[in-house]
């Protein structure tokens, strides 16, 4: 890509996710969101490949469609109100379908049917910049009204998006398919307690983010696309198989991993809540991720694929120099839990 171009395009983006944070107009979080999304476009269909443009055209019409449903609540809650305000948005219909937007945005179930076409279809880096990056915003909007939006539908969508996200990925073979549902059920994690304690969300998403972005880094190095293709970093790299082991067993939320504490702490928020059966039924249906987790670190980690030397290992690093970004985060996925009381 031109540098100019991509110059533009990564300040667009960065720019219009930072504007969101700070502005308090429906009309200008409408346009934010909509630079943000048409500095998108171009970065996934940049693959010269059919798949791209597909994954181009579902996800310009699927944000497209949020943001006019957005604008649409907006002008109906300032008609009645004469309040462009975003944190004084009072009208129960005007929130809900907002918070229905905000949930396409963010692929929140049941509007999560875009984001495994939309990931398989472009790059790892760029999939990696719409699972994390481009939740930002949308986020930060929900956490603005968080007093205004209804809590059942927030816990019903939350249950739906672990359940949506561990059911999708057990029959996946494709490693950013996967992710992509492993992001829906991390979505549904973010929402389970957004309206009664939104710090909690915003530690779980940047947990979330902080462990992801390891494997995301770790499928680009070795060029990753299958599962099948991890099989072979256990015999090329074991310095690189203990990276994705440790970041997919914090992804599972596994103890004593940091992955463990935002769901320790979302469990702990519900059940003080009386709200036993969300509770229950949310840690249940994370069973379903877990198993998928816990079958990429077997293939990666525990099983010796076929192959011709003699050796039974290379101990031979890629040829791509390891970043260190992901031996930091790394670390950090595995060494945050006894900071849990603190936060």
């Amino acid at each position: 890509m031109n540098p100019t171009s991509w110059l533009i395009i990564s300040t667009s983006i960065i720019l219009s996710t930072t504007m969101i944070t700070s502005t308090t107009h429906w009309l200008m979080v409408w346009v934010c969101l909509e630079i943000n999304t048409l500095s998108m476009i171009p970065l996934i269909s940049k693959p010269n490949h059919p798949r791209a443009t597909e994954a181009a055209t579902k996800y310009y019409l699927t944000q497209t469609m949020a943001s006019t449903a957005m604008l649409f609540a907006a002008t109906t809650n300032a008609l009645n109100t004469s309040n462009w305000e975003t944190h004084l948005t009072t009208e129960p219909m005007t929130m809900t379908i907002i918070t229905a937007a905000l949930m396409m945005k963010m692929a929140a179930a049941p509007f999560h049917f875009w984001l495994p076409d939309v990931s398989q279809g472009t790059t790892t880096l760029t999939t990696l910049t719409i699972l994390t990056w481009q939740k930002i915003a949308p986020l930060m909007i929900l956490l603005t009204t968080h007093n205004e939006i209804n809590i059942t539908l927030m816990l019903l969508s939350a249950m739906l998006s672990i359940t949506a996200g561990g059911l999708g990925s057990l029959n996946q073979t494709q490693l950013r398919k996967l992710m992509a549902f492993s992001s829906i059920a991390h979505t549904g994690w973010i929402m389970a307690t957004i309206t009664m304690a939104p710090g909690i969300s915003t530690l779980t998403f940047s947990i979330y983010t902080m462990t992801t972005i390891p494997v995301f880094l770790l499928m680009n190095l070795t060029a990753s696309t299958t599962i099948k293709d991890i099989g072979i970093m256990w015999t090329n790299s074991p310095h690189l198989m203990m990276t994705l082991s440790t970041t997919m067993l914090s992804l599972g939320g596994l103890p004593p991993l940091s992955g463990f504490m935002p769901k320790w702490l979302i469990l702990n928020n519900l059940t003080s809540l009386n709200m036993i059966t969300g509770a229950t039924l949310m840690a249940m249906t994370s069973l379903l991720s877990l198993y998928a987790y816990m079958r990429l670190m077997y293939v990666s980690s525990m099983t010796l694929p076929p192959h011709t030397t003699l050796m039974s290992l290379k101990w031979r690093a890629p040829n791509k120099k390891h970043p260190m970004m992901t031996s930091m985060l790394t670390m950090l996925t595995a060494l945050l839990l006894p900071m849990s009381p603190n936060m």
